[in-house]
């Protein structure tokens, strides 16, 4: 018995030593650092699921000093290197981008071939040619297109809200989560995988809507392959994570159906399947990437993931935001009500004259960014113009997004929701690489003026009849268990009829 005690003994000893040696990384390269936990670093509470890593990442950013450039941190035995800077941001992203071209989370995984070639994950040379092939989907006259196939969401959606209230009562609550999945997943379904289905209505849209659900629910055992895959990568890889969870399959179908009509048909409508179908008929050498099966799927998942979930998070907090201030949410109806007269209806020239709700959009962004982390990793040795701060090639850097966004270096003010920031008259004060939701630089989101498009007519749709309040039962917070900041299940607001 005391033999067994002592090796154990001596073994939590050795594990204790090795982790203190490991957490002195920076403090050896004269890198500026916080005390954290002996054994989970920095990130005691996102290992334990009790915050989001993207608001712990940000609240590291703020807690470090006024002039230090950067911070080391660590997760677990592993450093990383978060930059506060936006100047050191702007080398990383953009001056010095064929340094960074890649990201640390790759979404690869030995058990899901969709996630592991998705444009966000790949690499290089392959990412490029998908990038330059991809981009002529979101241009105006294509989103234009588009936009005839938002509003017919948003028409259904509209319905929606009207059912949710009894009789002659001119107050509701509705749950805000549900609601903008079923407005995403009818746009996103359309553009993606060429279906068009009504997910307001359970007997024709069931079985899609029930697979897209199933997709994107947050177990325990996925929030923890997710942890492993964006921050440990060559360990999650193996943890059986998948970017469409057990519904891949049924996707896959819907796909590989909507792409054989395509070309049975000969049928043109400009979106993503068009695109891909065009990667499939085209000779790319092996070096560079073969766009067939997975890969050629890979896209729309992407596509149907990203546009769905951040959407929803714009739409929740700023929704959110405009309920605990009624003179902007006054302000921004009395614009969306003179814009839609003006031009007898919603149209895509009108949405995008509405400058104030750019404004209140953009705005809620910077205090809920939908990726509240970027990530970039070096290519080789890297030393900082202009500094002595050196990082290995191939080590994790950081830019939590959030703690940038709410630096009072760059705001003023920050926590306070202010739509103005971004008016004509002061928008010019928001430094270069200080505002990031859709991050910067060739590695941007392509889908970046798609999603504002698509959240700015889900806005639309409830504040043209509604006044938003919130729900005495819920708080505006963020989900804990998620890497992506994203409101908790079930997410409730209440609405007045005007």
């Amino acid at each position: 018995m005391w033999n067994v005690l002592l090796i154990f003994s001596a073994l939590l000893a050795a594990l204790y030593l090795w982790m203190k040696w490991k957490h002195s990384y920076w403090q050896r390269r004269g890198i500026p650092t916080l005390p954290g936990h002996w054994f989970f670093g920095h990130f005691k509470d996102p290992i334990l699921m009790r915050k989001s890593p993207g608001m712990v990442a940000g609240n590291l950013h703020k807690q470090a000093a006024d002039n230090d450039d950067v911070l080391g941190i660590y997760i677990l035995h592993k450093p990383f290197l978060l930059v506060r800077n936006h100047e050191l941001i702007k080398q990383i992203l953009i001056k010095d981008f064929h340094i960074f071209p890649n990201h640390h989370f790759t979404g690869q995984s030995i058990a899901d071939k969709v996630g592991s070639s998705s444009l966000f994950g790949i690499t290089s040379s392959q990412w490029k040619y998908l990038r330059v092939k991809m981009t002529p989907v979101f241009t105006s006259g294509k989103l234009k297109n588009l936009f005839l196939l938002m509003m017919e969401s948003a028409e259904l959606t509209r319905v929606h809200l009207r059912e949710q209230f009894q009789g002659d009562s001119k107050v509701a609550s509705f749950t805000v989560k549900d609601t903008f999945y079923k407005y995403t997943t009818n746009v996103i379904a359309s553009m993606a995988f060429g279906v068009r289905s009504n997910c307001f209505d359970p007997a024709t849209s069931s079985e899609f809507y029930k697979y897209s659900t199933e997709a994107f629910q947050m177990t325990f055992l996925r929030a923890i392959q997710f942890f492993f895959l964006f921050f440990f990568p060559n360990l999650g890889k193996y943890l059986g994570g998948s970017m469409l969870n057990t519904s891949t399959d049924y996707f896959r179908k819907v796909f590989w159906d909507s792409m054989d009509n395509r070309t049975v048909t000969k049928m043109k409508r400009g979106d993503l399947i068009d695109s891909l179908l065009q990667l499939k008929t085209e000779n790319v050498s092996d070096e560079i990437f073969q766009f067939e099966g997975d890969a050629l799927f890979a896209q729309a998942a992407i596509f149907f993931v990203a546009g769905r979930e951040t959407t929803i998070t714009v739409i929740t907090y700023t929704l959110c935001e405009l309920a605990k201030k009624p003179e902007i949410q006054k302000r921004l109806r009395q614009e969306i009500l003179e814009k839609i007269e003006v031009a007898n209806g919603i149209t895509y020239e009108a949405v995008q004259d509405m400058k104030y709700l750019q404004q209140v959009i953009y705005e809620a962004m910077r205090l809920y960014p939908p990726v509240p982390i970027l990530d970039r990793v070096p290519l080789e040795d890297y030393t900082f113009p202009g500094t002595n701060i050196t990082v290995e090639k191939g080590m994790p850097i950081y830019i939590g997004v959030y703690g940038l966004h709410t630096d009072p270096k760059y705001y003023s003010n920050p926590m306070t929701f202010d739509p103005d920031r971004f008016s004509d008259e002061r928008k010019g004060e928001i430094l270069p690489c200080t505002y990031l939701p859709f991050g910067e630089g060739p590695r941007n989101c392509i889908g970046s003026r798609l999603g504002y498009l698509q959240t700015a007519v889900g806005l639309i749709t409830v504040l043209r009849d509604h006044e938003i309040a919130l729900n005495p039962f819920w708080q505006c917070t963020v989900d804990e268990k998620n890497v992506f900041t994203s409101p908790p299940s079930g997410f409730k607001l209440d609405m007045k009829k005007i």
